[in-house]
């Protein structure tokens, strides 16, 4: 198994490299969240959410309890569970970046996750979105290269 500069595992185990029924399972399931109602919903409202969002934004334009909010963290933590299992080596990069799913928001929402962070006194707050984002961009040029 591969490992990344963090020591985290970057792929499926496999002895020949090859995909297999167990990741195409994993991703079928992905993408039945990916598609489902509550998702594609809150994918259709993120275009409408400003890139560089903070905390003090969140909470002014989007109060607890609003739609948008709860929008917002569906994207979250729809993103957070993919960087969880492309982490731990249960999803495959490949099929996660080669396929429907697009580049996570880190971008859109950095400054939101360091607030939480501090906020919170939780530095891993967004870590799986920041990785799956890292590695999404590490794929892409790999690609392109």
């Amino acid at each position: 198994m591969s490992t990344d500069d963090d020591g985290l595992n970057t792929g499926h185990v496999a002895t020949d490299g090859a995909l297999d029924r167990v990741d195409a399972g994993i991703f079928l399931q992905v993408l039945q969240v990916y598609l489902s109602p509550p998702v594609v919903e809150a994918r259709r409202f993120w275009g409408t959410v400003p890139d560089g969002l903070g905390l003090e934004e969140l909470n002014a334009s989007y109060p607890l309890g609003s739609e948008g909010r709860s929008h917002i963290w569906t994207v979250l933590i729809f993103w957070e569970s993919i960087g969880g299992l492309l982490k731990r080596g249960l999803l495959r990069e490949e099929l996660a970046f080669d396929t429907v799913l697009d580049v996570p928001p880190w971008q859109k929402v950095e400054n939101l996750i360091r607030d939480l962070r501090v906020e919170r006194d939780e530095p891993g707050e967004g870590e799986n979105l920041e990785y799956a984002y890292r590695r999404a961009m590490a794929y892409a040029a790999d690609r392109r290269s």
